[in-house]
């Protein structure tokens, strides 16, 4: 992840931000001075490993999968009528940071075309989508000072870090309710395969 400017935040605010955090997951910190910012470094790069690991875990004909009754016991009143297939939650999760970020003037890369993530349903275009968004998020991210971190803009009047705030909190979401559809299709969440390889007691030889 690219590094970004040190500036000063609140520390109740740094402390809120760290909770926006989905599952643990090992990683690399950001190459950034020590303080509440790294905070956000950090949360921000935990979700982007964590969401596009669970990308890459999901076979590229399940895709297409979305819960319905049929896979729970008759009775049950497990509902799912209109629920978001993987990759259309998947394809959400992209167009997010273009929609809330835009009002910051930061430009689009030559060649991405949000407005045509909601009807990608391929894995490879949809990984693809999915870094686009992360690599755009991070420009955003990049340019953000002391000066311009809390100034609103757009017709949601939101400030950079509330934007961010509002992205993460709907990574988490998202990220939560695809985790269920890997577990629904026999694979374990790489994150959660990777915090119990940590946790095995080592072999014997």
């Amino acid at each position: 992840m690219r590094s970004i400017r040190k500036f000063v935040f609140a520390p109740a605010f740094a402390a809120a931000i760290c909770c926006c955090a989905a599952a643990q997951q090992p990683m690399q910190a950001p190459a950034v001075s020590a303080g509440p910012l790294q905070s956000l470094n950090m949360v921000v790069l935990r979700f982007e490993n964590n969401l596009l690991a669970l990308a890459q875990a999901m076979p590229a004909d399940k895709y297409s999968f979305a819960p319905d009754k049929s896979l729970f016991r008759p009775g049950s009143p497990a509902e799912f009528a209109g629920v978001r297939t993987f990759a259309q939650q998947l394809a959400h999760v992209s167009g997010e940071p273009f929609r809330l970020l835009a009002p910051f003037g930061v430009a689009i890369d030559p060649g991405v075309d949000p407005k045509s993530f909601d009807q990608l349903t391929g894995k490879d275009e949809i990984l693809r989508a999915l870094q686009q968004s992360f690599d755009y998020q991070n420009k955003v991210i990049a340019g953000i000072t002391a000066e311009n971190a809390f100034v609103p803009a757009g017709p949601r009047n939101l400030t950079r870090i509330a934007a961010l705030v509002a992205i993460l909190n709907d990574d988490g979401d998202h990220y939560g309710q695809m985790v269920e559809y890997l577990r629904m299709n026999g694979i374990v969440p790489p994150a959660t395969a990777n915090q119990a390889n940590r946790m095995a007691p080592p072999a014997r030889h």
